[in-house]
């Protein structure tokens, strides 16, 4: 008969205890794994329509896609700038006076030489008659000095006189002499302020300011009207430092002004200014521009190009179709009915056309997506839409 003390069998039974639990604990786990693997089958099963339905085809319309094309690409350098008159006057008064009339209005057309303000002449005249008057009196008396001098002459040649009275005599008649003379040319400025009151165009060209009106008085220096000549005109535009060795004078200007939609002007060239400006760096260059039509006006705004090279024929495309990321450039180009992302190495850009040199990485006829928009991504189905017929 074999005994087993109480200690041993207590030992036994927890012993068995634990080994139930142990199980039971793997037993949980086990189920629990088959739940979550369960659990994570069914969401795949339930996605995968969602994932299928998510590959939907891309529809490109004809202005959405850009094929890359072989041709020279022109080289240029934008500016833009004010166009201001070659010619100018600013039109002002040379006496004092009351306004008759002016005869011109703002818009208005003259020719140089052309009547356009009158000037009270009371104040001239008088000054006139007074300056006249004057001239009399001193030839009067030149006439009297000449007559002394010619007879003391004679009696100094005969030594009745000294020679020191006769040149007492001669100094009277040279003083009376030079006094004609001022005299003489107080008339002739007296003459000159009534001429001047009759105000002349001294330019052919366009009214564009008119200072006063009949009736108010001016002043010397006065301004009365401006006047400017568009036949021809000047661009004054700047450009960066850095362009400059490019340019020189005698190169054609392509520019157009806002509210002539895509017309074109064209000018050339003219001046570059040697200094730069200190605020922003950039070098002032002028432009001469020919306006025979009379279309531009002065103060208006351009924008314009310089051409400064033009390359042979080239690969080239929108710079709206060029993608960047991590300084790499890249296109989405339509290859088998998806979107292809390649990696190309621009060149030199025209900024009149806005195209760009493609130095490699696509060859000519390729279709590339010239658009902005989301979910672009490599692999993704895509077409391209027929262009609508013409009714």
């Amino acid at each position: 008969m074999t005994f087993t003390s109480p200690s041993t069998g207590h030992h036994a039974l927890l012993q068995k205890k634990s080994t139930w639990a142990i199980s039971a604990t793997v037993v949980v786990v086990l189920g629990v794994t088959a739940a979550i693997l369960f659990k994570n089958d069914a969401a795949k099963a339930s996605e995968s329509p969602k994932a299928q339905s998510a590959a939907v085809t891309l529809e490109f319309a004809p202005n959405d896609i850009a094929t890359v094309l072989l041709q020279p690409l022109v080289r240029s350098i934008a500016l833009s700038g004010s166009l201001a008159p070659v010619t100018q006057a600013l039109v002002k008064s040379t006496v004092a006076g009351a306004v008759r009339q002016v005869m011109v209005r703002e818009g208005e057309a003259v020719q140089q030489g052309a009547v356009i303000a009158e000037i009270d002449t009371t104040d001239a005249r008088s000054r006139l008659a007074a300056a006249q008057a004057e001239l009399a009196e001193r030839r009067t008396r030149l006439t009297i000095a000449q007559r002394n001098r010619d007879t003391n002459l004679a009696l100094l040649q005969q030594n009745f006189i000294s020679q020191i009275a006769y040149d007492q005599l001669l100094s009277t008649y040279q003083g009376t002499e030079a006094a004609v003379q001022g005299a003489e040319a107080q008339v002739v400025l007296a003459r000159k302020a009534i001429d001047d009151a009759v105000v002349r165009a001294p330019i052919s060209g366009r009214i564009a300011k008119r200072m006063v009106n009949g009736g108010e008085r001016i002043a010397p220096e006065g301004p009365i009207v401006s006047i400017v000549d568009l036949s021809r005109l000047e661009l004054e535009a700047t450009v960066p430092a850095s362009d400059t060795p490019h340019i020189s004078p005698g190169q054609v200007v392509h520019f157009r002004v806002d509210g002539f939609g895509d017309r074109q002007f064209e000018g050339r060239l003219e001046r570059i200014n040697p200094i730069a400006e200190a605020s922003s760096r950039a070098i002032k260059v002028f432009v001469s521009v020919r306006n025979s039509d009379g279309a531009l006006r002065g103060g208006m705004f351009a924008d314009g190009t310089v051409t400064v090279s033009q390359s042979v024929a080239t690969p080239v495309i929108p710079s709206s179709a060029i993608f960047e990321e991590a300084g790499q450039n890249y296109v989405f180009a339509i290859e088998a009915g998806k979107l292809a992302k390649l990696a190309v190495r621009t060149g030199q850009k025209d900024e009149a056309s806005g195209m760009v040199e493609v130095a490699s990485g696509l060859t000519a006829g390729t279709p590339v997506v010239r658009i902005r928009m989301n979910g672009l991504k490599a692999g993704a189905p895509a077409v391209l839409r027929p262009a609508p017929l013409k009714s």
